[in-house]
This record gives structure tokens, sequence and C-alpha cells, in this order.
């Protein structure tokens, strides 16, 4: 274990249409660093255990360092001491809040003022990306849900999805395909955004990656890494959801996106 400090977190800039009430960071990670000793302090026996196994040690900063960000984060939200948030895993791995929450600090005797959140919609929602030395955590509240997703640009030759009809077989949806190549986003761009909108409805991604599609808006490109709109049409069985979504900006050689859905959705920031 290190013994430097951990990471800065950073705002990250949110572009036009993001409704008040969600916020994004961005965490740096030093790969040629083992995790600090404060991060592995903070995370629970079974997130040291977890991290302890994996064998890259790229793959242990990513894991330690953005955990105990988001134990930071949401300590700071609920009142309580990073070590003691209720972290829970919801389908397909999504972290959360375990709903029996309490809001106000650790430590208080009933009716000092702690309030215990059982209200779906009344704990803040999140959620995490990490890839190279990025990292995204995502922090909504109001209602909202989030997903968000970044990725190494060069990560998608290596993962041997440079081949036009593997790309089309395994993410592109039947209304992409049938689009001009110039009305819809560069690959990693359509990645991103895809994966940020799945997460944020709480689904698996491999299975339903063809039932969304996103398409440039005229105003708001997002070729070229220019950050902006995009629309999101859901299809087959995720037909009748809504949700949004929006190209972030990204250090040099990746690419982000943001996705939310719920209520006070539609409210321009």
């Amino acid at each position: 274990m290190g013994d430097h400090g951990p990471a800065p977190l950073r705002f990250a800039p949110l572009p036009p249409g993001v409704p008040q009430g969600i916020q994004v960071w961005h965490l740096p990670l030093c790969l040629e660093r083992p995790p600090p000793a404060r991060d592995w302090a903070l995370l629970s026996p079974a997130e040291v255990e977890r991290a302890a196994r994996l064998r890259q040690p790229a793959d242990r900063v990513r894991s330690v360092c953005t955990r105990a960000a988001l134990r930071r984060l949401l300590g700071e939200r609920l009142g309580r001491a990073a070590s003691q948030v209720p972290l829970g895993t919801g389908l397909h791995g999504r972290p959360r809040l375990e709903a029996d929450t309490e809001v106000g600090g650790q430590g208080r005797e009933p009716g000092s003022g702690s309030a215990r959140c059982r209200t779906e919609g009344t704990l803040p929602d999140f959620n995490v990306s990490h890839s190279g030395a990025c990292a995204l955590i995502a922090l909504a509240e109001g209602g909202l849900s989030v997903g968000v997703d970044v990725e190494r640009c060069d990560a998608f030759g290596a993962q041997g999805l440079a081949d036009p009809a593997a790309l089309e077989s395994l993410v592109l949806s039947a209304r992409e395909r049938a689009a001009p190549p110039a009305a819809r986003p560069d690959f990693p761009t359509l990645w991103t955004v895809k994966e940020s909108v799945l997460k944020c409805l709480g689904l698996g991604v491999a299975e339903h990656l063809p039932h969304v599609s996103v398409a440039q808006r005229e105003a708001e490109g997002v070729r070229g890494g220019v950050v902006g709109g995009v629309e999101v049409v859901l299809e087959g069985p995720l037909q009748g959801s809504a949700v949004w979504a929006r190209v972030l900006a990204a250090p040099p050689g990746y690419t982000a996106a943001l996705a939310w859905a719920g209520a006070g959705a539609c409210t321009p920031r």
C-alpha cells in the first residue's frame, strides 16, 4: 500500500442541457504508484478482498482509488464517515446505497434530526466509470438517475472492435445501420453514449447495445470530440423508456458521456 495522498477530485464541466442536480467529477489516476493507504482504509472488507484479487497493479489502482473517492463524496452528502457509507450492489453490478441509509450523520440518537430515507428517489443516485488513467464519478439528486462512461479511444482497436462487420453485429442498431455514416458519431463516442444510457437504466450492456440508437444533433455535432448533444432513441424491449444523454469533455485520447432519466430530467441547466 502506498503512503502518498489520494488524488484530488475535480469538477468536470457539463454541457448545456444537463439538468440541475447532476454533478460529475474527474479523478486523475496515477497508475505507476500503488493506491495510497488512506484509500485502502476506507474500503469495506469485501471491497478490499475484491481489489486484492486483481492481478494487474493498474486495475487495483483504478478499483481502490475510484471506490475511495466515491465513498468520500457520498459521505459528504450523507453526513457520514466515508468508511461507513453503506454501499451495495444492484443488478448487473451497479453500485447503490442501501435503502435504509441514514442521512444526517452517524451516531445520532432517534429524534436528533437524522432522517432515514426509505422512499424511492430521496437518496442520491450515482455511477462511476474508469479507463486508463481517468475515472469519472456522476452524482444525481432530486429523483434523477444517472449513468456515466469514459473510455480510452485506442482501447477499441485493442479489443478487436475495429472490424466493421463486428461493429454492426455487436453494437449498431438497425436504425444506425440504415443511416448514413455522417449521421452518427464516431465509434468511441457511440459506445460511451450507449453504455452511459444502459448504466443509467441499470441494464446489462452487452445484450442491449443494439437497442439504443444514437444520432448527432445538427446544431451540436460530436464528431471530432466536440462536446454537445446527441439524440437517443430506445427500441425493442427498451421502447417507452425516457433517457437523455450528452457527450462530455474528456482528456486527450479519451471519450466520455453522461446519461440521465427521471423526474426533472428535461429541466435544462
